[in-house]
């Protein structure tokens, strides 16, 4: 049973307001999600041993609140306001965020054109306040207490391959130095990356040092986790949204006393108050290290090179294919470059094989081809694992009106319904709606209609009816709603309790399962022709990070890749495993349209309800835009989804190779503490 943690309460006084010459010291604070920074009072009668400086956290009564909130100290003041203040008090717990984390604070807030009234909404977890209070109730533990713990022996485990020795000596020597150290290390799938991870932290922790390992996807981090307390044998503190309650606040509990010595979790681990002297970024070319929304849109890499340059952390990459922007640092000798060119186990890469499907004579409608129909059954004939992928969900792609051919649109989004035989409904993947399968033709009203393009629930179908002893597991979107859903389906197959793994994109990251000999990717063409410059990179890591899944522990493996297009280039660089050949191409077309990395790029979003507030908003914007000779502006141009929930959206991009322009111009627009335009919602976002 969960531990009852009692609350602490602030003052009864918080409420009343004090003549500003009744009081000696001031202090401006943040309040998260505020308009403004704020100035309240520092009280006069503050218990013995307590202080308010900069970085503390305090009460305050904010406007006509009922509850009083939780806000932090930026400075402290001596200036008296011309007005009467509230006071602020001070957490029961004490507690103060250290310089480091106040200026990571106000450095995130500037540099993706936010505020640190917004940071610090996305900087402070939900259950904030319960941490400190938990905090309060307990004996803290100093840093330096904690980082003198001594170390176990070193694990009995097997001896590293040359490569590895090379990549690890060369990664330790960098303990010893100072300044900024970055350094990517470029493995192919299954050539023993996080065993050199586990070296480096080992020798990190033997030194006193913190170490910080982010993984792209909560679904990993039980995996990663269990590999390196096994291997460390000291207490690895997990930071993820989908961990229960009890154990999110013991691991974050003991980042605020000090205690951690090692935390590893998601994106947004790196945004916590513990101050690592290595930080690693596993699969870093993984897009969910960039933040979506709210605002700042921050990129985990980026924070992390900030911290190395400020504060000598070391940071390294990880990954078999990384982004384009880190294998150009890496190239341009910005970062470090080191290479694991063969399997840890020794064995091959798997062998991979196109399926041209224009070619294929099939049953209209069948998603699998039959060579990977007999792929699969020979397969688990020999007592083998496969995982299929198909990045599609749902059961069918869009419904199609048979009176007229139109598609059935969702009412309040610009993007077709997609028929889910799960929840015997159309959905609408944007806002979450669900509409009845009979639902009458927007365009004509008939009621008669068939469905186009099947999905995942289809091929799940496919595979059972066609694939004798097939057990198949579904790992998407719509199997893992309920917390712990994606440990319980990865480690039921890591079992063996099930043949085949069928999933969208998350069954590609990172995962080891010696047992997978065969790899089959259904659509997988399905990411090209996409809006974005990222599109055909994102596609060529998704179909080589997968076929990575196979043949890892004995080799042998196999891939099949399903496309109506074999001859594109992206498919035929996979094909060859050929990330270099790859990379090289894409940079030079970057290059030549002048594309990160090779400028920044930043989008600016804007969405309303009302067309001609949206108008007024977007030419306003881009005037300024273009008054400043320093940008090339593109556009405006309407969202690739134009209309979501009922909001109309269009873009603006800027490219630049200094982003000061972009903030001067910027910052005024979307921190104004009165909107631009009323009604409208403008986002930027730094590529």
């Amino acid at each position: 049973m969960a531990k009852r943690i009692k609350k602490t309460a602030p003052s009864e006084q918080i409420g009343a307001k004090f003549s500003a010459s009744a009081l000696e010291r001031f202090c401006e604070v943040y309040i998260p999600q505020a308009p403004s920074v704020f100035t309240y009072g520092v009280p006069a009668d503050l218990p013995e041993g307590t202080e308010i400086r900069r970085g503390s956290v305090v009460w305050v009564q904010f406007a006509n609140r009922k509850k009083p909130l939780l806000a932090v100290v930026s400075k402290v003041i001596c200036d008296r306001p011309s007005f009467a203040v509230r006071c602020a008090y001070p957490h029961a717990s004490g507690y103060v965020f250290s310089e480091r984390f106040m200026e990571t604070l106000e450095w995130v807030s500037r540099y993706y054109i936010s505020t640190p009234m917004k940071a610090l909404d996305v900087f402070l977890p939900a259950q904030f306040e319960n941490y400190l209070d938990a905090l309060a109730s307990e004996e803290a533990v100093t840093a330096e207490n904690a980082a003198c713990l001594e170390m176990p022996p070193h694990p009995d485990v097997p001896e590293l391959t040359d490569e590895q020795r090379v990549a690890l000596d060369s990664l330790v020597g960098d303990l010893s130095t100072t300044g900024f150290r970055g350094s990517l290390l470029h493995g192919v799938t299954g050539s023993g990356k996080t065993r050199v991870y586990q070296e480096l932290a080992y020798e990190a922790l033997k030194r006193g040092m913190r170490v910080l390992i982010l993984v792209p996807e909560i679904g990993l981090t039980p995996q990663t986790a269990g590999r390196f307390e096994d291997f460390l044998h000291v207490p690895v503190q997990v930071l993820h949204s989908a961990l229960s309650a009890p154990k999110r606040r013991a691991s974050y509990v003991s980042i605020l006393k000090g205690e951690a010595r090692v935390v590893l979790g998601t994106r947004s681990a790196i945004l916590s108050p513990f101050e690592f002297d290595v930080v690693i970024l596993d699969e870093e070319h993984d897009s969910s290290f960039k933040q979506q929304d709210p605002a700042p849109r921050y990129h985990t890499r980026e924070l992390a090179f900030h911290l190395a340059y400020k504060y000598g952390a070391l940071v390294v990459l990880g990954s078999a294919t990384p982004s384009l922007e880190t294998f150009h640092n890496a190239s341009t000798h910005k970062l470090k470059y080191l290479r694991l060119q063969k399997r840890a186990t020794a064995a091959s890469l798997p062998d991979v094989r196109i399926v041209d499907m224009g070619k294929m004579r099939q049953q209209k409608g069948i998603l699998m081809s039959p060579d990977l129909r007999d792929a699969l059954v020979a397969c688990l004939a020999d007592g083998d694992q496969a995982i299929v992928l198909m990045n599609r969900r749902g059961y069918s792609k869009v419904r199609v009106c048979v009176e007229c051919g139109e598609t059935l649109y969702c009412k309040h989004c610009h993007v077709p319904l997609v028929y889910h035989k799960q929840y015997r409904s159309l959905v609408c993947h944007y806002c979450g709606l669900l509409y009845p399968v009979d639902t009458p033709c927007a365009a004509c009203g008939s009621a008669t209609y068939e469905y186009v393009g099947g999905a995942i629930e289809k091929l799940e179908e496919e595979i059972g009816e066609w694939v004798p002893n097939a057990k198949v597991v579904r790992m998407d979107r719509d199997t893992t709603q309920n917390v712990g859903s994606v440990e319980k389906i990865l480690e039921s197959f890591r079992n063996r309790e099930y043949n085949i793994l069928l999933g969208t994109q998350m069954v590609a990251k990172g995962h080891d399962f010696p047992g997978v000999r065969l790899v089959g990717v259904v659509g997988a063409d399905s990411g090209l022709g996409l809006p974005d410059f990222r599109s055909t990179e994102r596609l060529f890591q998704l179909l080589s990070q997968t076929a990575g899944r196979a043949g890892r522990a004995q080799g042998g493996g196999n891939v099949l890749l399903q496309t109506l297009r074999p001859d594109e280039p992206v498919m035929q660089y996979a094909l060859r495993h050929d990330f270099e050949g790859f990379a090289g191409r894409e940079l030079r077309d970057r290059r030549d349209a002048c594309y990160p990395p090779f400028c920044k790029l930043v989008e600016v979003s804007f969405g309303s309800k009302d067309e001609g507030a949206l108008q007024t908003a977007v030419k306003h914007v881009e005037s300024l835009c273009r008054a400043e000779k320093t940008l090339m502006v593109m556009g405006p141009v309407d969202a690739f989804i134009p209309v979501v929930q009922n909001v109309r959206w269009a873009k603006l991009y800027l490219k630049t190779n200094d982003l000061s322009s972009v903030r001067r111009i910027l910052s005024p627009v979307v921190n104004n503490a009165k909107p631009l335009i009323p009604g409208v919602e403008i986002k930027v976002e730094i590529e």
